[in-house]
């Protein structure tokens, strides 16, 4: 672990209370060409969970995955400590002070946003259309380089008011709700009242969580793997994010245990 991580994290798990936050396809799991079949790499939810259960500590995992899904795949139900966040920020599972409402006006944004992408899938049928609550994806993995290519500025040119466009890993998203994952670290720092943050994340959509983060160095931003970044460190793969939040953990522990005892 470089050494600026180190002494990063030592600062960060010195203070009180704490938000430990991270995406999860790339980050937690392996990247894989079929979602369905994506797996948190060993030890990475069971330290989570320690780590959730920790005095002062508070755990999030913040994903584009649409909640039902992300629930599956990270085992995590509703009377664990961890905070599910779905949909880049649109779907949570508890109550969040986001300002966010899937209402009429945002119902029919979201409409116009699936026909969109149903034309693009239609023209380029190796594509994938992804539907979530609040969110429609255009999915181009696995597909030829060209087809990709051509589907990507097809959906890239899309505008429709209201309607964010966020384009990731071999993907497009559009939102029909103004959240991001950046969003989601603010209403989850003002939740639990805590006064840093530690964000893993390893995709472009990722960079509005670090930039939320950024100019504070009490806060750690990690990215994963390769590519342009403004995180403050990188790691190169789940394996080394486990590793992190083993260190965490054990910063936490051993602070925890020199504390004075409590009268």
């Amino acid at each position: 672990m470089p050494a600026e991580l180190h002494g990063a994290l030592s600062r960060f798990a010195a203070h009180e209370r704490v938000l430990v936050a991270t995406d999860f396809d790339g980050v937690l799991a392996p990247l894989v060409q079929d979602p369905s079949t994506s797996r948190p790499v060993d030890g990475s939810m069971q330290l989570l969970h320690e780590i959730a259960a920790m005095p002062g500590v508070f755990a999030a995992v913040v994903s584009g995955r649409h909640l039902d899904a992300l629930g599956a795949l990270t085992g995590v139900g509703a009377a664990d400590p961890i905070v599910l966040v779905g949909s880049h920020g649109a779907e949570a599972d508890r109550e969040l002070p986001l300002e966010a409402s899937l209402d009429a006006e945002a119902q029919g944004r979201l409409a116009r946003a699936e026909t969109a992408v149903e034309q693009i899938v239609a023209t380029y049928p190796s594509t994938r259309i992804e539907r979530k609550p609040a969110n429609v994806v255009l999915h181009t993995r696995g597909v030829a380089p060209d087809i990709a290519r051509a589907a990507t500025e097809a959906a890239l040119a899309i505008d429709i008011p209201g309607v964010d466009v966020m384009r990731g890993k071999q993907m497009v998203e559009f939102s029909a709700l103004p959240v991001t994952k950046g969003d989601a670290l603010r209403a989850l720092a003002a939740e639990f009242g805590s006064a840093a943050t530690l964000y893993f994340g390893d995709d472009v959509t990722d960079e509005r969580a670090f930039a939320v983060l950024a100019g504070d160095a009490q806060h750690v931003t990690v990215k994963v793997g390769p590519g342009d970044t403004s995180a403050r460190f990188r790691v190169d793969d789940p394996a080394d994010v486990v590793a992190v939040l083993q260190r965490v953990h054990d910063l936490r522990e051993d602070g925890f245990s020199r504390r004075p005892p409590t009268r």
